[in-house]
């Protein structure tokens, strides 16, 4: 009788494990599906991204390019900018994954995107307008600081005014305008402002004179005008970055520091 019973409780839970197993083989094809296999090399995300019809996946396929560790070489890197450049101009990802695409081309680094993260910079939403600001202070030219300073000072948006003003410290122009507007920036009402503005200056300059505007006034008036160099010539910011700003994400003039 025990032996019985104890067959009797055992079986219904075998299956129940069976078809559990199953269940999960057959979830492993639907993409959509939380227990979906992915693969985990750029190959694997770049075809996602170009097959699936799931937003989601491809949403998770342009964050994984992002990690250095799914590359074997520097071809496949270029090969992934060169998808997501694409993808980024048609303009018909949602407005999130737009924002992670320019975020894993910034973490690329790879200079072909330059063009399309310029642009991404004039994006109507602010979500996009910030991630591509971060981007070009990984992928763009120190001339593109005056792109960047014109959203901290215009957008209406407080986290691109933040984006915009890390990225000046990583471009570390030596445009003596562009630490002239860190400066102003550092006696914002704003306290992130004032502290991004402090953090840029001293990426740029290598020097801490402490968080009291004066002191960073004072040196910087003392710095010699340098606002055009040679690259500036060759290259110019281009026509579809020149506005920066979308006219409804401009702050009003009594509200410009």
């Amino acid at each position: 009788m025990i032996g019985a019973r104890q067959t009797h409780q055992t079986f219904p839970l075998a299956w129940l494990l069976v078809g559990f197993t199953v269940a999960l083989a057959g979830l492993a094809g639907c993409q959509s599906s939380p227990f979906s296999f992915r693969g985990t090399t750029a190959s694997s995300f770049l075809r996602t991204i170009e097959e699936s019809k799931d937003p989601n996946a491809r949403y998770v396929a342009y964050t994984d390019l992002s990690s250095p560790r799914c590359y074997d070489n520097d071809e496949q890197k270029q090969r992934a900018a060169e998808v997501l450049v694409a993808k980024l101009k048609e303009g018909r990802e949602p407005i999130a994954t737009r924002a992670v695409i320019c975020r894993t081309l910034g973490m690329l680094r790879r200079p072909e995107a330059r063009m399309a993260i310029l642009a991404a910079t004039n994006d109507e939403d602010s979500l996009v307008r910030a991630e591509a600001c971060r981007a070009l202070g990984r992928v763009g030219k120190s001339d593109d600081a005056t792109i960047l300073a014109r959203v901290m000072t215009l957008d209406v948006s407080g986290e691109c005014r933040l984006a915009a003003i890390e990225s000046l410290g990583e471009l570390k122009s030596t445009d003596k305008r562009i630490t002239q507007h860190l400066v102003a920036g550092m006696e914002h009402d704003e306290p992130a402002i004032r502290v991004a503005s402090w953090n840029a200056l001293k990426s740029i300059t290598g020097k801490d004179l402490g968080v009291e505007a004066v002191e960073w006034k004072k040196y910087v008036d003392a710095l010699p005008d340098v606002s055009v160099t040679a690259s500036t010539v060759k290259n110019p910011i281009p026509a579809a970055a020149a506005s920066t700003i979308p006219e409804t994400a401009k702050r009003p003039a009594d509200e410009i520091p």
